[in-house]
């Protein structure tokens, strides 16, 4: 939930650096959180809507009374529960015939009464269907203004699947982002069509390769999740992770796994498409920010969303004059990061209705842009 956030706020730096409206890009792909935040840009909310409402103090976010966003069910730990008697006379009966197996094996097969997940993610894709419906659009991919890819990876076969993509557009919007977040362990596979999916990024962190194939030549992408470089004689955090319990170890491996996969596709996609440009923005590896709030918090949304737009803003200004070029060869250009307030001033509007139809404006300057340039 903190990657998305993130993601938001950078997303809200993106809108006001760009003379082109981040609403007017040709083709999203979401994973994971990003799922949920693609789905939408692609709908027409724009960054702007989606920074105050997640900012907001109010317990309405884009107009919609929230619902318990990840749920026990406990529905489902009582039908497990039903089968340890099977279970456990199972494994006793193993272990009494010497099947190379102990009474540790007996402790191993109580996992087997659990659930495939603790929680599950049905109260996102209801709330996003509501959503959807409440801005008068269907929940379905052939009515989005844009192209959207929302991947998630089959659990029986391993192969990631992008729903929005030829074959795969039956499927609700809702749906697939609820897919889509199904880290494994912690939220149960989401059953679409008889297949199982989990996350998307169980798969690969990114999948920039949905844009290059479907033409792009100019990717933005947005990585929320970094391992932290903590020198334990001088580091952000003091002494070693190790020493503050497995939960940073745990945070940290599982950061270093899914960014040494991004390194390495990106150094893939650059030598394989040296004609596409990747811009990748993502918080540096000090960012001690980004790394003590759970990356599964959504009570730090604030702080995080700030951020987000913060470090966007650092990173444009940073090397200002490489991406002001990178950007001119696709005919987009770059405001002054510098000149750009360092957080960002609340929507003008207050109801839906006048904040859609401040995004639709928004999009149609865009395009009158495009067409004035010569």
């Amino acid at each position: 939930m903190t990657g998305a956030i993130y993601e938001m706020g950078c997303l809200r730096a993106l809108d006001a650096l760009l003379d082109k409206s981040v609403l007017d890009l040709d083709l999203y792909v979401g994973i994971s959180g990003g799922a949920f935040v693609s789905s939408l840009l692609a709908g027409g909310i724009s960054p702007g809507e989606m920074y105050d409402a997640v900012t907001s103090r109010a317990g309405v976010p884009f107009g919609m009374a929230t619902a318990p966003i990840y749920r026990l069910g406990l529905f489902e730990f009582l039908k497990r529960s039903l089968q340890a008697p099977r279970v456990l006379t199972q494994a006793l009966a193993r272990s009494f015939k010497g099947e190379g197996r102990n009474w540790s094996d007996l402790v191993w097969s109580l996992f087997e009464i659990l659930p495939a997940g603790l929680l599950e993610t049905s109260g996102i894709q209801k709330y996003l269907h509501e959503l959807f419906l409440s801005r008068g659009r269907p929940d379905r991919f052939p009515d989005l203004p844009r192209q959207l890819f929302i991947v998630a990876v089959d659990l029986d076969t391993g192969e990631a699947v992008a729903f929005g993509s030829e074959g795969h557009r039956d499927v609700p919007v809702s749906q697939a982002v609820q897919a889509s977040i199904a880290l494994p362990g912690l939220y149960r596979p989401v059953r679409i069509a008889g297949r199982d999916y989990v996350d998307g990024g169980v798969k690969k962190t990114a999948h920039i390769n949905l844009g290059i194939q479907s033409g792009a030549d100019l990717v933005i992408c947005i990585n929320p999740i970094v391992p932290i470089l903590n020198d334990a004689n001088g580091g952000p955090l003091p002494g070693h992770l190790s020493e503050r319990g497995v939960t940073y170890v745990l945070d940290q491996a599982l950061r270093i796994m899914l960014h040494g996969r991004m390194e390495y596709g990106m150094e893939r996609y650059r030598r394989e498409h040296p004609e596409v440009d990747i811009v990748l923005i993502e918080p540096t590896r000090d960012d001690l920010r980004m790394f003590s709030y759970n990356i599964m918090r959504y009570s730090a949304r604030r702080v995080v969303a700030q951020h987000g737009y913060e470090s966007t803003l650092a990173f444009f200004r940073k090397d200002e004059g490489r991406h002001r070029r990178i950007l001119a060869r696709h005919g987009i250009r770059l405001a002054d990061p510098h000149a750009l307030p360092d957080t960002p001033p609340p929507h003008p509007h207050r109801s839906n209705l006048a904040r859609a139809l401040d995004a639709s404006l928004a999009r149609l300057d865009s395009r009158i842009g495009e067409r004035r340039q010569p």
